[in-house]
């Protein structure tokens, strides 16, 4: 057993806080400053890979200054006694054993330090840094249960790192991602959020989110049991957000803690459910500085479609989060203003755009939503009404005992390409039936057409007649002509049956002699590939021109052998596609492989009046044209695009501009024809 000294540097040690598989940490009082209690924590193995390791925690936590990121004060790595590390001290043990002590936390509890360690692994992942091991046994609780740490980043990856050990599993079964189980290089900073959503999931209901937790060696990860299932009554927007953290496919996870954090307070609020010192969330915020910038105007944040209800779990969220940002930088008046402004700016001259038209214009409403144009791509496989087929059963093939196979049940090699199929003929498993051959009536034989069974038949020959015969004597006397048509005679002979051979029979042409056919049912296949779009349909907006000007962002993308995704049908927009499919089908054509992909463009919408304003800008007259007509602004895209109807664009001046071009053109005719005789 090793025996720990009791003094490291200034530090006396005075008890064991907890031990790993190659450390242990103890509390640490200051030799001088008694009242400086630390946590002193000290590396057992002394192997080279092991020192390493344990310097290279200290000094990536030592870069990481946060209020929820374990401290270090000091470090060290003797040549004789130990290596050590001396932090700050955490007097509430782990979250682990807080969990195992008192089962599920309080909703507040975790919200809580689900709020501080995300933040903790915001700003690690802003810094390059990937923690690899976020567990419940790496976070430390203070005494007041108010203050989560997280601690423990020997295993982290740090930005330009040259090499990590691509053949191990790093972190803490149960709590690491599907990445994890790839290969340590496959882990990124998506992988600790999905730790943090199984830590959430731990607090919340004291368990981990599968019937059989993913274990070596192969670490299958099933699907995630709902928190209903666990006996938590959350709303179900919370599940769903549990489980896009969850989600096996790190797209579809949030692209942070705090965009996780955000969806899980707006949940938790449209529910009625208020946590005690919850930060304004921030659309909430915006709305505030909105009314207060802007009296009466009315602004709304991203108005979610039946794609995201429906397919929250599944969408792409870093483009999904991106949208939501945008729509809540757009609910500020500040901001719709410099954007017109941009655009008053960029118009040529003999373009006649308002000036300042981010100025002059009230804003009354703005809202926000994303348009879906929609893909379905399906492979229509056609299958004939089966028909009878028969063989020879010469060989008597064994032939197992089985139900027949129903014809949409009967296995074919599934499509992997939406290509065009012209398919062959199947045979129906279990159809197999064993008769005796009706032609020959199981004896294998027939008799023979030509001969009737007589073995002989009549044919027709020449036959030489004898001297002594009397018309051969009247023949020769006739002349030599006259004695060979009478000594050579055509009559009817019986010769054997060539056909048969003389046996009076010939094998049966059905049975090959057998006595037995094999009777089976066989249909034919083939298949056709289609593809439809669709978009949705908002009023004011031309979407066909739209996605012409503005690259689309796919967000959801699926494939599915067979028919269709249960929640497709919730989303109008894929259900008239399915409708449009199936028209197409019958009791003998049915959808074998099918694809959907939806895009999005963000859009806002933002409505204004130019009123009776008043701006003056750098010494020009004040603008008092102006009414109470509504005229709808349409920003779109990333890059928020804006078309404007004509009431941004100065008549006046237009008009102005074309009396003044035919003023001069008149006045140069005139001219012209006032200096004609004097030309002439």
């Amino acid at each position: 057993m090793t025996t720990i000294p009791r003094k490291i540097g200034n530090y006396q040690l005075e008890h064991e806080l907890g031990r790993g598989a190659t450390s242990v940490v103890w509390l640490g009082r200051h030799r001088f400053l008694h009242e400086r209690a630390v946590a002193v924590k000290l590396l057992l193995s002394h192997d080279e890979e092991s020192v390493l390791r344990f310097s290279r925690e200290a000094e990536i936590t030592s870069q990481l200054r946060h209020p929820h990121i374990i401290e270090i004060f000091d470090h060290a790595t003797p040549e004789t006694g130990f290596p050590y590390t001396v932090m700050e001290l955490i007097g509430g043990g782990s979250l682990r054993d807080r969990v195992e002590k008192v089962g599920r936390l309080p909703l507040r509890e975790a919200i809580t330090i689900f709020r501080q360690i995300g933040s903790a692994l915001d700003y690690a992942h802003s810094r390059g840094i990937v923690h690899r091991d976020v567990s419940p046994g790496n976070i430390l609780l203070d005494a007041t249960g108010n203050r989560a740490v997280l601690t423990d980043f020997g295993i982290a990856r740090v930005p330009n790192q040259r090499h990590t050990s691509t053949d191990l599993i790093m972190g803490t079964p149960g709590f690491f991602s599907p990445e994890h189980a790839q290969s340590a290089t496959a882990v990124t900073p998506l992988s600790d959020l999905f730790s943090l959503g199984v830590i959430l999931y731990y607090m919340l209901t004291g368990e981990l989110p599968w019937e059989t937790p993913p274990q070596h060696p192969d670490y299958r990860f099933d699907d995630v049991l709902s928190l209903a299932y666990r006996g938590v009554e959350l709303p179900l927007e919370v599940e769903r957000i549990v489980q896009t953290m969850l989600a096996r496919d790190p797209r579809k996870r949030f692209p942070s803690a705090g965009a996780a954090l955000q969806a899980l307070e707006r949940a938790l609020a449209r529910a009625g459910i208020m946590l005690e010192d919850q930060p304004l969330a921030l659309s909430e915020e915006m709305a505030v500085r909105a009314i207060n910038t802007a009296p009466g105007f009315q602004s709304r944040g991203l108005i979610e479609s039946e794609v995201e209800q429906v397919l929250a779990v599944d969408l792409l969220r870093e483009p999904f989060e991106r949208a939501r940002e945008r729509a809540e930088a757009l609910r500020d008046p500040l901001r719709i203003a410099q954007l017109l402004d941009a655009w008053s700016r960029q118009g040529g001259r003999l373009e006649f755009r308002r000036a300042h038209l981010g100025r002059i214009v009230n804003l009354r409403r703005v809202e926000s939503r994303n348009v879906y144009f929609y893909r379905l791509d399906v492979v229509l496989e056609t299958r004939s009404q089966p028909q009878e087929v028969e063989e020879p059963d010469a060989d008597a093939p064994e032939l197992p005992v089985r139900r027949e196979t129903p014809l949409w049940q009967v296995q074919l090699p599934p499509p992997t390409e939406f290509k065009d199929d012209p398919g062959r003929a199947e045979i129906v498993p279990g159809s197999e039936r064993v008769i005796i051959c009706p032609r020959c009536e199981g004896g294998g034989y027939e008799l023979c057409p030509e001969c009737k069974g007589a073995r002989r038949v009549l044919v027709s020959r020449p036959v030489t007649m004898g001297e002594g015969d009397g018309v051969a004597l009247h023949a020769q006397q006739a002349g030599p002509s006259a004695v060979d048509a009478a000594t050579t005679q055509v009559r009817q002979v019986l010769v054997p049956c060539t056909a048969c051979t003389g046996t009076g029979q010939l094998t049966c042409s059905r049975c090959h002699g057998a006595g037995r056919l094999v009777q089976r049912k066989a249909f034919e296949w083939r298949r056709r590939a289609a593809s439809f779009s669709s978009h949705d349909d908002l009023p004011h907006l031309d979407e066909a021109r739209l996605r012409n000007q503005v690259r689309l962002t796919e967000i959801y993308h699926e494939r599915r052998q067979g028919g269709w995704k249960r929640e497709w049908l919730a989303v109008p927009g894929l259900k008239s596609l399915i409708e449009r499919v199936q028209q197409e089908q019958d009791a003998h054509t049915q959808v074998v492989l099918c694809e959907v992909a939806i895009q999005m463009i963000p859009y806002t919408e933002v409505y204004v009046d130019l009123g009776h304003n008043e701006v003056a800008v750098e010494g020009e007259a004040p603008d008092r044209r102006g009414d109470d007509t509504v005229h709808l602004v349409q920003i779109y895209g990333f890059e928020n695009h804006i078309n404007v109807g004509p009431f941004a664009y100065d008549g006046p001046r237009k008009l102005l501009f074309i009396w003044s071009a035919f003023a001069t053109l008149a006045a140069l005719l005139l001219l012209l024809a006032a200096l004609a005789p004097l030309l002439l």
